[in-house]
């Protein structure tokens, strides 16, 4: 038995003692043998970002993420002023400027071993852009002083106005996209606009020559519409204040009867009543300089006014019966002395009745007399004579020839007021000489018509005097006579 159990343990030890050699062989096999499957280095950097434009000039990449033991690191290769959030996040934020083009390398990493992808990360250039002044202004026109304007930076870059070439000038709020430019007159100057954000400055330049200082009060308003039924009538003045300027408006004509609610401000809110002509100064300062505006508000009531831009003599017209008649006999010169003549001024003339027309107020007041050619072809634009019809129709419109008169002359509620200018008749059979006569002033009115026969030189009036009870329509011979008119247009919106 004892025999038995040593052989058995002999066996027992041997076959352990073996297992444990194969199993030392085969660690040493392993741990000698090179790797079966080594780490492969694949970086992706990920897009390319190409003219991005945005606040702080930053993209997020997006590199493909690694797994330890490797390691991925962000490296700018080409390009200024750029830098990373973290370097070794492959999404992480990348800053650069405007203007550069950036090469970047996603370089992947295993102790000494790496390998890089490489994308394009650009920025779009500043672009300082001008609007005032244009830049084909070559002159202030009437001015010494310039609002500048530019587009407002953005995306966190800044702005400066500055003044390159010119003496004597300044600006003022010269870090804002809207600035104002002084300077001194008829003299040159170079402004430059520059935006800059981090190293980079971009700028543009204009050129120009500054003019003498000139005020603008802005255009007359003779025919302001309010509400009819509403006492008190508003405006909102329309006058220029130079850059750097001061001004005030003052009420020169009227003035008792208009409020001008801030004295100081170009745009000016204005009250007054119907009818009324107002006159208004506008006083400009600049430095040393000084100049002075005006201009004429009304507010349409009975009677509108228009103004001829031939002479810019002005007329008040008055709304009846579907149409807008003037109201003051015409004053243009047209063709004189051989289409149309003042009262008392004919070559062979004599006055039977009155004076001749001297002074402009005279003048204006009676207006001048007109051959029928005359004052057809002579019409300003958007007018013309009234035709017989539509006299007709007035005449009716007012109770008819036994009524209207009072309505239609002056002072009547139509506000049409036709006066008695008189009128001129050539080569008058009343006169020995048969010269040329004028007569009937403050005595007689006759108006021409649109209404002309050539077969019988036969032409349509309006005739009333101061003695008759009626107003009617008259035929004439129209190449005896020169007679006032009052010309007729459709309402205006």
């Amino acid at each position: 038995m004892l025999k038995d159990k040593v052989v058995t343990f002999v066996r027992t030890k041997g076959i352990l003692n073996s297992i444990i050699l194969l199993l030392a062989m085969a660690f040493l096999v392993h741990a000698c043998a090179p790797d079966d499957k080594p780490i492969e280095l694949n970086p992706n950097g990920g897009p390319s970002f190409v003219d991005i434009e945005n606040d702080g000039y930053v993209v997020q990449l997006n590199a493909v993420p690694v797994k330890p033991p490797l390691v991925g690191t962000w490296r700018i290769y080409i390009g200024e002023n750029g830098y990373f959030e973290d370097i070794h996040d492959p999404n992480t934020k990348f800053y650069g400027e405007p203007g550069e083009s950036y090469t970047l390398g996603w370089e992947v990493g295993n102790g000494d071993d790496y390998k890089a992808s490489s994308i394009t990360v650009s920025f779009k250039p500043l672009n300082p852009v001008i609007i005032a002044p244009e830049a084909d202004v070559d002159t202030l026109k009437n001015n010494v002083s310039a609002y500048l304007k530019a587009e407002e930076p953005k995306f966190g870059a800044t702005g400066l106005w500055e003044i390159i070439n010119g003496n004597n000038g300044r600006i003022e709020n010269s870090q804002n996209f809207k600035a104002e430019f002084i300077g001194k007159e008829k003299t040159s100057y170079k402004l430059r606009w520059t935006l800059s954000y981090g190293s980079k400055a971009v700028y543009k330049e204009i050129d120009f020559i500054t003019d003498v200082l000139h005020a603008y009060a802005g255009p007359d308003q003779l025919d302001i519409k309010n509400q009819k039924e509403v006492v008190d009538k508003y405006f909102t003045l329309e006058a220029y204040l130079p850059a750097g300027s001061t001004a005030e408006w003052e009420v020169i004509k009227n003035a008792s009867l208009a409020t001008v609610y801030t004295k100081n401000n170009p745009n000016s809110l204005i009250k007054g009543i119907a009818d009324s002509l107002y006159t208004l100064k506008w006083k400009v300062v600049l430095d040393e300089y000084e100049s002075v505006d005006s201009v004429n508000v009304r507010f349409r009531g009975k009677w509108g006014m228009w103004k001829d831009n031939r002479d810019n003599q002005t007329y008040r017209f008055t709304a009846i019966n579907g149409l807008e008649w003037m109201s003051e006999n015409y004053n243009y010169v047209a063709e004189p002395g051989n289409g149309s003549w003042y009262y008392g001024h004919a070559y062979r003339g004599v006055i039977e009745d009155g004076y001749p027309l001297e002074t402009n107020e005279d003048r204006k007041k009676y207006g001048r007399l007109y051959s029928h050619d005359t004052a057809v072809n002579f019409a300003p634009e958007g007018w013309r004579l009234p035709t017989s019809e539509e006299v007709y129709n007035l005449i009716v419109s007012q109770g008819g020839t036994l009524y209207a008169k009072d309505k239609l002359t002056t002072g009547g509620k139509t506000g049409f007021d036709l006066g008695y200018p008189g009128y001129l008749e050539f080569s008058s059979g009343s006169d020995p000489a048969y010269r040329n006569v004028f007569r009937g002033q403050d005595k007689t009115a006759q108006y021409w018509t649109n209404d002309y026969n050539a077969f019988n030189d036969g032409a349509i009036a309006i005739a009333t005097s101061v003695n008759s009870e009626s107003v009617d329509l008259v035929v004439l011979f129209a190449s005896y006579y020169a007679l006032p008119v009052r010309y007729v247009r459709a309402i205006q919106d």
